[in-house]
């Protein structure tokens, strides 16, 4: 879905909807946004706590007075009451760290009576805009319902909004409950439940730095800041922002009101996730990531147990009824190191005795093992290394040439150019290689570090060609590829890179920041940005959104969620009922492939609005 600029802070969140309902929605959200005012969350900070050493000091706890000084006391006892009266016992003195905390801010949602039909609008518009803001700000964001204090829930995907549109409740509220608990000589709901949420936040830890309250009308600022929704007539809402910085009013118009049910009713897809569970052949291996074509119309995924591998040709509506996978064998006795997937033909390196051979990659022959320092084979059993293999023409004579990228980081390169001779010729193309992509039959995209630079480059059968040189301090720990080659000349690469990096400061020690560079032949500059994700999630590719921009596809920790995360936010394309054993994402077309602890082969596609699901079974 391609969304216009203005609305490109929220297209993480708009993704969730279809294009007639985000048209609607993103309306709302640009008339409310500039009433919100400036961001004023505070930075907090956690309790001070001890962090090794800092120095000696003359004063101090005897708690922490120097051994030195303690075994005086034994040895010479008038020496250590002089110095205790002159004031120069040394004491260790220990270095105070204020711990930073994670920054919240919460909104309350007014779910009575008074709020029910058009005023839920303003609150999914409100809950985005405030959980975007919260994200920009690298803080959290939560919400709750104002008559269940202390209750607060995530905003992290669409189920969460619907569980805030399904949070119904009939308890009096508003103006009418103020009257009639005056009358009562009591405290209005509203304003009881207020005060507990005020003081359950205060006791929480973190303390919110920004406090909304989002409902019908009510005097005062509520929690810190009050968004009253009324109605003003049949087709208008009058909205109120209030607090002690300023007070903004508004009204906007309501759309239609078939498309203001749908959207309240969560119904917030016009069609339906296409799901087909097709009949799978063998038991599925689970530790090796699922082989895509780079045309994205095959799988392949090895057999458990067996020097096999199931081919999958994925149904296209073109084609005519889906058939079993085809099986591919080789020798029990050899094994396999690296897989390529060029259409349904599926080929690789097989390692036997002291020799590789090219296994159904003719014309390339076979050679001698490389020296142990350059391709260990021990060490890359574990699973397939990426590979490449590449064909053409030069001077009316075929050429052929394999690339692999090696467990050690090194490209290695084999090229025929001469289909008489015993041997293809063998070099080390490339050392601090980060991924390897094929970008069509003829050609291979190179990722690498040298130096202080990021080189993207286009391999072809004899030739090369620099694509990009990005600038970047520090080691890359890991890459991935994204994109297709379009054709000569630049802009002929659309698509871009992404790598990792460990980081400090931010996030903690076990984060690591993630740097993502687009290169689109549709935008006359770059957009570069930013990353910073926990330890705990893997980021397993690269991905081209509909709004041609970048986004990483990770899984999240519990490892039962595939994940898009870019620069303005987050979205969950696919939620697992089994763990997510391998996964592998497509360089060159919207496809992701998964395998699941139950055995099964489950492929993405459009955005994860094609779901493919291959039965399967067995453990590893």
């Amino acid at each position: 879905m391609r969304l216009p600029d203005t609305l490109k802070p929220w297209h993480a969140w708009l993704g969730w909807f279809d294009p007639e309902l985000a048209g609607v929605l993103g309306e709302l959200m640009l008339r409310l946004h500039p009433m919100l005012g400036a961001f004023r969350m505070r930075a907090l900070r956690g309790a001070v706590e001890p962090e090794g050493i800092d120095d000696l000091r003359r004063r101090g706890s005897y708690e922490r007075l120097l051994l030195s000084e303690w075994a005086m006391a034994d040895v010479v006892p008038e020496e250590f009451d002089r110095r205790a009266a002159a004031g120069e016992h040394l004491f260790l003195s220990p270095k105070l760290v204020a711990r930073e905390v994670d920054a919240l801010t919460v909104a309350v949602f007014d779910t009575g009576p008074s709020q029910l039909g058009a005023p839920r609008l303003v609150h999914v518009a409100m809950w985005i805009l405030l959980a975007q803001r919260a994200q920009a700000a690298k803080a959290r964001f939560a919400w709750g319902v104002l008559g269940k204090p202390g209750e607060l829930f995530d905003a992290d995907n669409a189920d969460a909004l619907k569980r805030l549109l399904n949070e119904r409740s009939f308890t009096p509220g508003g103006e009418a409950a103020w009257q009639r608990a005056a009358q009562a000589g009591l405290p209005p709901p509203r304003e009881d439940h207020e005060r507990e949420w005020q003081q359950w936040l205060d006791a929480a830890q973190p303390s919110p730095g920004e406090r909304w309250s989002i409902g019908s009308h009510a005097h005062g600022y509520g929690l810190g800041h009050r968004v009253d929704v009324q109605r003003a007539s049949e087709s208008e809402l009058a909205i109120v922002i209030a607090a002690r910085q300023a007070r903004r009013e508004g009204r906007l118009n309501l759309p239609d009101p078939k498309l203001s049910s749908r959207l309240l009713r969560g119904q917030f897809a016009s069609v339906l996730r296409d799901e087909s569970v097709l009949s799978g052949t063998g038991r599925l291996s689970l530790k090796q990531p699922p082989l895509i074509s780079f045309d994205g119309h095959s799988v392949a995924v090895p057999l458990l147990g067996e020097n096999a591998a199931n081919v999958y040709r994925l149904p296209r509506a073109t084609m005519r009824p889906q058939s079993p996978p085809k099986i591919t064998r080789w020798a029990r006795e050899k094994t396999l190191l690296a897989a390529t997937l060029v259409g349904r033909h599926f080929g690789g390196v097989v390692a036997h005795s002291e020799r590789l051979e090219f296994w159904q990659l003719a014309p390339l022959r076979g050679v001698d093992l490389p020296p142990v320092e350059e391709f260990d084979p021990a060490a890359s059993r574990a699973r397939w290394l990426p590979c490449a293999a590449l064909r053409g023409t030069s001077n009316a004579r075929p050429h052929a040439r394999l690339l692999l990228l090696s467990g050690q980081g090194r490209l290695l390169s084999w090229t025929q150019t001469n289909f008489g001779a015993p041997r293809a010729e063998y070099e080390i193309f490339a050392g601090r290689t980060l991924a390897i992509a094929h970008a069509g039959n003829d050609h291979a995209l190179h990722l690498r570090q040298l130096g202080n630079e990021l080189r993207c480059e286009l391999l072809g059968v004899q030739t090369g060609r620099l694509l990009e040189k990005i600038a970047l301090s520090g080691e890359a720990r890991t890459g991935f590829l994204c994109g297709r080659w379009v054709g000569t000349g630049w802009p002929g690469w659309h698509g871009g890179c992404c790598v990792e990096q460990p980081v400090g400061g931010h996030g903690g020690e076990r984060s690591s920041i993630w740097r993502v560079f687009l290169r689109s032949k549709h935008r006359a500059k770059s957009a570069d940005h930013e990353i910073v994700l926990p330890a705990d999630w893997k980021v397993v590719g690269l991905s081209m959104n509909d709004a041609d921009e970048l986004d990483l596809i990770a899984l999240r920790p519990d490892r039962r969620a595939v994940v898009s995360i870019g620069a303005q936010g987050r979205a969950t394309l696919y939620e697992s009922p089994y763990q997510i054993s391998a996964i592998s994402v497509a360089t060159d077309c919207d496809a992701i492939a998964l395998i699941d602890l139950q055995g099964r082969l489950v492929v993405l596609r459009d955005r994860a609005k094609s779901v493919l699901v291959y039965a399967g079974g067995g453990d590893d």
